[in-house]
């Protein structure tokens, strides 16, 4: 009795109040970690390292990937809004994941074939958030989605560091490609599990935040104002922010003698560790300081973390800096849905409006491959972090701007 209450205390501090389907939709988060954090930062080292391309190479094919997903993210938020069987739905998308990560384990993986895997991996992360938070909005609606969200942030940032334990243990007794099998093995488990959420505990119009069958806004009218100063800051934030992370593992391994995957394995693992507290405080520290001063502090926190990265000589200085990432990545992950969600309300298309956000997202990382490769041949990889530190400021900057004279902060005053 006594433990049996123990124990639902316990569940309740974790995961919060009870949902029909609750264990499923955590477990499957937790499987998706690696999916949605570690694929690319690990393939652009794998390549670099362990199949010796060149750096631009490596950059063109990663662009590549996030050009696909930049591409499929609106599709999938439509196909999210439309299809009801959600769950379906997802073991497609992990199907393709999986596949992707397949074809790239092998000897000497062509060009050609690290495009297909890109395109294959491209789609299935287009889908997977869309749908996972589709799945939240309709279980528990606008109400606890927050909640819900940071929690859910909370265990994939779990799964991610559970991910980065085996991915040091498989580089230090097998050979690195082997980490791609994982990840398909993971992906397809998460399909599977997501299964046991109830069908129809899933309510269709709730998950897409429509007030009526009949009552759903259309394309032209969500965009905004603010909400398009919104999606300029994220996709300039994502520019400064998505190519650090490879390039601080191209940095630490040049100064260590440790294997790609085992490099890689202990920066995510320093940055989803830090992320599991944040993501679940998250919602508290959006209730206290509110989405305008936080993506003020981000931006400064990401100049900072160029700074760092920049002057860091030793793995104590290149760890810091991915402490600060998650800091700033474990807030971010439960911010942009909520703020979504918000521009979202009513309008019968919030899954659409998470595909265009991921859209934008999947761009800024794209473009930000593409600059780093780019300046790193030119300039060196060190004063490539300059560079991605001065953008962070700049976009300091604009969303300074955009809040004492646009209409973000009409917005969030509403």
């Amino acid at each position: 009795m006594i433990l049996s209450h123990f124990l639902d205390l316990t569940k309740r501090s974790l995961f919060g109040r009870y949902f029909p389907g609750r264990g499923p939709f955590f477990s499957a988060n937790f499987l998706v970690g690696d999916i949605q954090t570690g694929i690319m930062p690990l393939l652009a080292v794998y390549l670099l390292l362990s199949e010796h391309w060149k750096a631009v190479a490596v950059g063109e094919v990663l662009a590549f990937g996030g050009l696909v997903t930049l591409i499929a993210q609106p599709i999938a938020g439509i196909m999210a809004d439309q299809i009801v069987a959600k769950r379906t739905f997802f073991l497609v998308l992990v199907s393709l994941f999986a596949a992707g990560c397949f074809l790239i384990c092998g000897s000497n993986p062509s060009f050609g074939r690290i495009l297909f895997s890109q395109a294959l991996i491209g789609v299935a992360q287009a889908g997977i958030v869309p749908v996972l938070s589709s799945v939240a909005m309709g279980l528990v609606g606008n109400g606890r989605f927050a909640s819900v969200m940071g929690k859910a942030q909370g265990t994939t940032h779990a799964g991610s560091v559970f991910g980065a334990v085996v991915v040091l243990f498989l580089t230090s007794q097998f050979l690195s490609v082997n980490i791609f099998v994982f990840y398909g093995i993971s992906a397809l488990a998460a399909g599977l599990v997501l299964l046991g959420v109830p069908g129809d505990k899933i309510d269709p119009l709730r998950a897409r935040e429509a007030e009526g069958v009949d009552r759903v806004c259309s394309i032209r009218q969500l965009f905004t104002p603010s909400l398009i100063f919104f999606l300029s800051l994220i996709f300039l934030f994502f520019i400064a922010n998505t190519a650090m992370l490879p390039l601080a593992g191209e940095k630490l391994a040049g100064i260590s003698s440790l294997s790609s995957g085992r490099v890689m394995g202990i920066l995510v693992l320093t940055t989803q560790g830090v992320m599991i507290p944040f993501s679940l405080l998250a919602p508290s520290i959006i209730r206290r300081f509110g989405s305008r001063i936080l993506l003020s502090a981000f931006c400064v926190l990401l100049s900072l973390r160029g700074g760092i990265l920049f002057m860091a000589t030793s793995m104590g200085g290149i760890l810091l800096g991915q402490v600060l990432d998650g800091m700033v990545t474990g807030v971010l992950s439960v911010l942009l849905p909520v703020l979504v969600s918000e521009f979202g309300r009513g309008t019968g298309r919030f899954n659409l409006l998470q595909g265009i956000s991921g859209t934008v997202v999947s761009a800024g990382g794209s473009v930000s491959q593409l600059l780093s490769g780019e300046s790193v041949g030119l300039w060196g990889r060190d004063r490539t972090f300059l560079l991605l530190g001065g953008l962070s400021l700049g976009i300091w900057i604009f969303h300074l701007a955009g809040n004492r004279f646009g209409e973000f902060a009409k917005k969030e005053a509403e």
